[in-house]
């Protein structure tokens, strides 16, 4: 039973912040356009998140474990979590001088992790954020899949 309550504070602590962006975004779009824009203007220009990987740990071994979309989650393929950036969203990641592009197919990282992107253990592999676990990522939107 714990750790049933466990799964849903995490679950209602991850999804909570999208919900809110979203219900905050549509309500108010007609009256900040401009500053929608300049936001959209400011995400193609590209910005620096906080990122770490996830692929391993328990859902190593859980072999039907998906994603927020509904995708077996696949540890080595080049896909992400965000908490708020649309499904589907196509990213250009970089760090150390090396690229990788990524699709976002799932929620997350938790708030409370002071991360704003989790990156598969295949992503991280070929960015060389392995090592560290953790570092600061170049962040470019180039489109959605």
């Amino acid at each position: 039973m714990n750790r049933i309550c466990g799964v849903l504070t995490i679950l209602a602590l991850t999804t909570a912040p999208a919900l809110a962006h979203h219900h905050h975004a549509s309500r108010h779009s007609s009256h900040h356009s401009s500053h929608n824009a300049s936001r959209h203007a400011e995400a193609s220009q590209g910005f620096t998140a906080n990122a770490s990987f996830y692929g391993g740990g328990p859902r190593r071994y859980e072999p039907n474990s998906h994603t927020a979309n509904g995708e077996l989650f696949n540890m080595w393929d080049m896909t992400a979590a965000h908490r708020t950036l649309p499904m589907g969203t196509r990213l250009r990641l970089t760090y150390a001088g090396r690229s990788v592009v990524v699709r976002i197919n799932d929620r997350g990282p938790a708030v409370w992790t002071g991360r704003s992107l989790d990156v598969s253990r295949g992503a991280a592999t070929q960015l060389g954020l392995i090592e560290r676990g953790t570092g600061q990522v170049r962040v470019e939107v180039i489109g959605k899949s």
